[in-house]
């Protein structure tokens, strides 16, 4: 029923404003990186010029493969935590994106043998306490209602924060990629997870560059008991012409993400499914596009 009259106000809102509700927020999040200052012409009655900037970290460039992000680079970026308590530790074993001031989506793989049982924000290096990074509590997580553990179709899911974050140059929320057609070449995968097949997670955030490839060439590779259906179109092939680049265990939920201007990134799929040995072979993700009324209908309802 939540469902049904959420998709019902999203339609509602996109008929009224001819705009999603994703979109027209994505244009909220992408002001909160724009500085207006004004400068005054040196002549005898000078009327002020407003300059636009930005006020983000802007250091792309053409994980596994990969290199270290940048402080603040990709301030969407969530972790995922599970606390242990024999011995007493916590794990970072998925990523996230932030996507509101409420929620995270993820891949709905990433709850299999049990909740997170909190996220975290604004981190970058694991092990060094900069103070930049919050952890919250989870109210909810949401699977698509068509996600099956026993397959690997319709992998996304969305976790309700216990409380509003407060956006700031460490963190800020994502835009989500609408349209079905994707007008780029190239994307860019975040995470921690592990630099090499068996190895161990990376402390730091890491980037690399990725590129749509030949569904023929993931259909081949993901055949069997968990793809019954084969390759569906919510699910995308992308992986590197060169070998050693790829996302690895522990990216999962991450984003793949492309920066179209100014601040603000587009998230275009959730990572999902890779091959078993990483950097060998391309990775099936689950597009976004394909989700957003499921998306609107739940995140932005009551805002």
């Amino acid at each position: 029923m939540t469902f049904r009259i959420g998709f019902y106000f999203a339609l509602l809102a996109v008929l009224v404003q001819g705009q999603r509700i994703a979109d027209i927020k994505c244009e909220e999040y992408r002001n909160l990186t724009i500085r207006t200052t004004g400068i005054l012409p040196l002549v005898a009655r000078p009327n002020p010029i407003k300059v636009a900037s930005f006020t983000c970290t802007k250091t792309v460039k053409l994980i596994v493969g990969g290199e270290v992000a940048k402080k603040n680079e990709f301030p969407h970026q969530a972790l995922l935590g599970w606390i242990e308590r024999n011995p007493p530790r916590y794990e970072f074993l998925c990523g996230g994106s932030l996507i509101s001031r409420r929620y995270v989506l993820t891949a709905a793989h990433c709850f299999k043998v049990r909740d997170a049982d909190f996220v975290r924000l604004g981190e970058h290096d694991v092990n060094e306490n900069s103070g930049n990074h919050k952890d919250f509590g989870i109210a909810s997580i949401t699977r698509h209602p068509d996600y099956r553990f026993s397959s690997s179709y319709h992998d996304i899911a969305l976790i309700k924060l216990n409380e509003n974050v407060r956006f700031s140059k460490v963190i800020r929320p994502a835009c989500l990629w609408t349209k079905h057609d994707i007008n780029v070449n190239a994307v860019i995968a975040t995470g921690y997870g592990m630099m090499e097949t068996g190895g161990n997670h990376s402390t730091v955030l890491r980037k690399v560059v990725l590129k749509f490839l030949d569904r023929d060439i993931c259909g081949m590779q993901f055949s069997g008991r968990s793809f019954r259906s084969g390759l569906i179109d919510e699910q995308l092939c992308i992986g590197s012409d060169t070998s050693a680049r790829d996302t690895c265990q522990g990216d999962s939920g991450g984003p793949i993400q492309t920066l179209l201007g100014g601040c603000t990134y587009h998230i275009i799929a959730v990572t999902s499914l890779g091959p078993g040995s990483c950097g060998l072979a391309p990775a099936l993700y689950t597009r976004v596009s394909s989700y957003v009324d499921w998306i609107e209908s739940i995140v932005w309802e009551y805002e």
